[in-house]
C-alpha cells in the first residue's frame, strides 16, 4: 500500500535534486541524485521485498541477530510480552523482530479511526522512527474473511493508514515507515485458516508490525558494532 505522501514525494523529488544541482558539485549532485532514486525505490517494493531489502553478509547477520535478541529482551518485549494478547517473536532468521498486536486493541469493530487508547500500543514503536533507516518499520493490516471481498480490502487499507498518519502526526520521520494491507489473505496459521470459529477470526484480525534492519544498522554491522 502506497501512502499519500509517499506519492508527492516521488512525483517531485528528482526534479528538486536537478534544481539543486547549482548549489552542488558534480560528484554531490550525483550521490545525492542516486539516493533519493533509491528512497522512491523502496516505495515500489512489495512486502516480501522489503522483508528483504538489506541483504547481509554472515558475519553482519550473526551480530544484528545478538543486536536484535537483546533489543527485543531489553525493549520490546517489556512492552509488549504477555501483555493485552499481544505477541513477540523473531523472524527472517531471527533478523527481524515481529510484533502482533489484535486489531481490536487499535480499532472498534468496523472501525478505520483509531481508539483513543491505541497509543498504549503504538508508543513503544516511535523509538525506531527517530534514527533514520536504523530500522525499516512495516505494518501490515489483516482481517478475517467475513465480509465482501471489497469490505476486507477497504477496511485493512484505511486502518493500515490510520495507523500510518498516526506516526505521521508524531512529528516523526517516517519516511522508513511502509505500511501494506492483506485483507485476509494471510490467516495468522494454519489453525486460523478457515475462520471457523470467533476465536479464529478475532486472532485473524491483527496488526503485524516487522522491525527490519536498515542501511544504517547493515553498515554498523559491517564495522563490527551496532550503537542505537
Amino acid at each position: 500500500m502506497k501512502n499519500r505522501w509517499k506519492t508527492l514525494f516521488k512525483s517531485v523529488v528528482l526534479a528538486g535534486v536537478a534544481l539543486s544541482g547549482t548549489a552542488l558539485s558534480v560528484s554531490a549532485q550525483k550521490n545525492e541524485s542516486v539516493k533519493q532514486e533509491r528512497l522512491v525505490q523502496l516505495d515500489d517494493l512489495t512486502f516480501p521485498e522489503m522483508i528483504r531489502s538489506v541483504p547481509l553478509d554472515e558475519r553482519s547477520a550473526s551480530l544484528v541477530r545478538k543486536f536484535q535478541e537483546k533489543e527485543a529482551r531489553d525493549r520490546v518485549l517489556k512492552s509488549y510480552g504477555g501483555k493485552n494478547d499481544c505477541n513477540v517473536e523473531n523472524f527472517r532468521n531471527k533478523e527481524v523482530l515481529l510484533i502482533t498486536i489484535p486489531a481490536s486493541k487499535l480499532f472498534y469493530p468496523n472501525e478505520t479511526e483509531l481508539r483513543r487508547d491505541a497509543e498504549v500500543f503504538l508508543n513503544p514503536i516511535k523509538r525506531y522512527l527517530k534514527d533514520g533507516d536504523m530500522y525499516r518499520v512495516l505494518l501490515v493490516m489483516h482481517t478475517d474473511n467475513t465480509g465482501s471481498e471489497d469490505y476486507r480490502e477497504r477496511i485493512t487499507a484505511d486502518r493500515s493508514q490510520a495507523v500510518f498518519d498516526w506516526f505521521d502526526n508524531q512529528n516523526l520521520n517516517t519516511r522508513y515507515l511502509f505500511s501494506y494491507a492483506y485483507a485476509d489473505e494471510m490467516p495468522l496459521n494454519e489453525s486460523t485458516k478457515n475462520n471457523d470459529s470467533m476465536k479464529s477470526r478475532d486472532l485473524n484480525r491483527r496488526l503485524e508490525i516487522y522491525l527490519v534492519p536498515g542501511e544504517k544498522m547493515a553498515e554498523q554491522a559491517k564495522k563490527g558494532k551496532i550503537e542505537f
